[in-house]
């Protein structure tokens, strides 16, 4: 099945596939965690995504989608991230090499489970690559039970870091 999956940069004319991926995203976390997540505004998402140029084209942001059957099926979004130049007073090592930031992924429902994912964050690794950067970071809510093993057992990934909260 993932042999059928089209990887290519995201264009403006993408943007409504990319909006029913954000809402179908926004609407699960939504069920599993209504204190932490709310689905974002349909209202004008289409179009603030569509006239998003100005950051998908910058060389150091990378913003792909995946296509199946014709569909808009997946999307990520990623950054370069370049050496801290106040690497040499911290203390992660990663922080004074070139990183590839994820910040996004997502799959349409009716796509999941289909490799869709995975075709995504490999090119994304592989552009990372070939940008220099040396580590891939992302990070995701630990509830999830489809990207916590996503992350971990597919992709390899390990955790490194816990984001703390309080609500005051």
């Amino acid at each position: 099945m993932a042999d059928d999956i089209v990887v290519r940069d995201a264009r403006a004319d993408d943007a409504a596939g990319i909006a029913r991926i954000i809402l179908d995203n926004g609407a699960r976390y939504q069920r599993l965690a209504p204190d932490l997540f709310q689905p974002p505004a349909e209202e004008g998402l289409v179009d603030f995504i569509g006239t998003d140029s100005d950051w998908r084209d910058a060389p150091s942001n990378l913003a792909l989608v995946a296509l199946l059957d014709g569909d808009v099926a997946g999307y990520l979004e990623a950054s370069i991230h370049e050496p801290l130049e106040t690497a040499r007073y911290q203390t992660q090592r990663e922080l004074a090499h070139r990183r590839l930031a994820i910040s996004f992924v997502g799959t349409a429902d009716a796509y999941k489970r289909r490799g869709v994912a995975t075709q995504l964050v490999d090119a994304a690794e592989a552009w990372g690559r070939k940008h220099r950067a040396v580590v891939a970071v992302c990070d995701t809510w630990l509830g999830s039970p489809m990207s916590v093993p996503f992350w971990e057992e597919r992709m390899g990934y390990t955790r490194h870091a816990v984001i703390l909260r309080k609500r005051l």
